[in-house]
């Protein structure tokens, strides 16, 4: 894999769910949010469902390729960041909203590194003669 549009994508939209939870975190009063914990986290956890949906995982494995273990971490990741959401929309609470951020960022670092580091390969190993 290589970096596409779609990871450029997730970089603006993780870089946005940053600053909204900053927004919150200080205070800033801004549309939509105030000052609301609870109203962050249910835009964190919109632009995070955003940025997931961007991934390339999915696609992996309706091609029949069996997930890799990155994929199963970053998965476990992604489920934990699940629970995260809910309890941090439920509770209000900005520890839950910063974990929220953190397992976002997490996902979003894991995934660009993933598709980084597998620029060129196309999951076929040559045989060996």
């Amino acid at each position: 894999m290589r970096l596409t549009w779609k990871d450029g994508a997730a970089t603006l939209l993780t870089a946005f769910a940053v600053l909204v939870f900053f927004a919150a975190h200080q205070s800033w009063d801004v549309w939509l949010i105030g000052s609301s914990n609870r109203w962050a986290a249910v835009a964190v956890t919109l632009l995070g469902a955003v940025t997931c949906g961007l991934g390339a995982a999915s696609d992996e494995l309706a091609a029949g390729r069996e997930a890799t273990t990155s994929v199963k971490l970053l998965s476990a990741v992604g489920a934990v960041t699940g629970v995260l959401a809910i309890l941090a929309i439920v509770t209000g609470s900005l520890t839950m909203l910063s974990l929220l951020v953190l397992g976002i960022v997490v996902l979003w670092v894991g995934a660009t590194l993933r598709h980084a580091s597998h620029h060129g390969h196309t999951g076929h190993h040559p045989v060996a003669t």
